[in-house]
């Protein structure tokens, strides 16, 4: 964790006191990290078969190089990148429904956010494609892509 305000770590637990906080976890492994209150950024590198809960992340949220990781965010997010991870199950809250996901060179994405019908809070998931077509438009003299059909 560095920039910024300190902050106050007890275990796998992270208190943000301030907003311009970055949080930068390396090569974790079985592990449940909370973050309370907001934060700049958050990034998950070469972890494995870990949990991140967070409140508020003002930039992004970042996966690289991850196997079999979960993200929360009960607050607000704007950007999620998954990049070079293998299994990503993320749950949105209903204030980052709007977020963009950004992926690349990734399989097994999930995504899940609340369905607006459950009285439950149930969540609705839905895959994240992993696979692409593109198709040479002439008219516009450009490359048109796409998720496959078979990509969910």
């Amino acid at each position: 964790m560095g920039g910024g305000a300190p902050g106050r770590q007890q275990g796998d637990h992270h208190q943000a006191e301030g907003g311009n906080q970055t949080v930068y976890v390396y090569k974790c492994t079985g592990s449940t990290i909370q973050i309370k209150g907001k934060v700049t950024s958050i990034s998950l590198d070469g972890c494995k078969k870990c949990a991140c809960v967070f409140e508020d992340c003002v930039a992004a949220f970042d996966l690289v190089n991850c196997q079999s990781v979960q993200v929360q965010t009960t607050g607000k997010v704007a950007t999620i990148s998954i990049d070079k991870t293998d299994g990503a199950q993320v749950f949105l809250s209903a204030a980052s429904i709007g977020a963009q996901i950004v992926t690349a060179k990734s399989s097994e994405m999930n995504v899940s956010v609340p369905d607006p019908d459950s009285p439950d809070g149930d969540f609705i998931e839905m895959p994240v494609s992993e696979q692409f077509v593109s198709t040479f438009d002439p008219k516009t003299k450009k490359l048109s892509t796409g998720p496959t059909d078979i990509a969910g």
